[in-house]
């Protein structure tokens, strides 16, 4: 059972909620480039000095986006009992589409530049304890994903799993990009339906359990 939090573990974990708040507001308006630390705590309505009580750095806080968007999509998708592999990728993917609306494009943007400059996600690490981006952390959920759909006799033994990751994953950052490019204007989480019958089924029915 876990220890009930002291009133300054509550009262922490609130402020780095309000900070993390704060951030997606101040940088979905005016884009991660152009906000500083003091914008974000100035929206916050906190000290300067309480940010770094809970993050390093600006980036830090745009991977906290990620972790509070993403963080428990997998697990929930594994811990869906009555349905199939097909309709729990479905999900997956609305889903993982529909947080990266929600952070909105500026947001998403950076993701995307800290995934291309190498930028490792803080306090989220590798099986080994090395830190890890946001495309490895995606693939490492779409892996176990897959696992546990094998797991339980819905994918055959020997379904290619790191591949398959690898290219739903690419296909998802290519729908992800691509949103990104067109302002939002195309390519979001209501073409997911279309996706599942073009791109998934064409993937993993051949590895169905009949």
């Amino acid at each position: 059972m876990d220890k009930k939090m002291t009133k300054r573990q509550v009262a922490a974990l609130e402020t780095r909620k309000k900070i993390i708040e704060a951030a997606r507001r101040v940088i979905s308006e005016k884009g991660f480039e152009t906000v500083s630390i003091d914008d974000i705590m100035t929206e916050a309505g906190l000290g300067k000095g309480t940010f770094y009580t809970h993050f390093e750095r600006k980036e830090d806080v745009v991977y906290e986006l990620n972790k509070t968007d993403f963080y428990r999509l997998a697990e929930i998708v594994n811990g869906m009992e009555d349905k199939d592999i097909m309709e729990k990728l479905e999900y997956y993917c609305r889903e993982f589409m529909k947080s990266i609306e929600r952070s909105g494009i500026e947001i998403c943007r950076q993701w995307i530049k800290n995934n291309l400059s190498g930028s490792t996600m803080c306090g989220i690490e590798d099986k080994d304890g090395t830190a890890i981006s946001k495309y490895r952390y995606d693939y490492q959920a779409m892996q176990s994903v897959l696992s546990e759909a094998v797991r339980r006799g819905q994918l055959v033994e020997d379904t290619p799993i790191d591949e398959l990751s690898v290219l739903i994953n690419a296909e998802l950052y290519g729908l992800m990009t691509a949103w990104c490019m067109s302002d939002g204007t195309s390519v979001g989480s209501e073409n997911i339906k279309a996706f599942k019958t073009y791109m998934l089924e064409q993937s993993i029915e051949p590895f169905m359990v009949k």
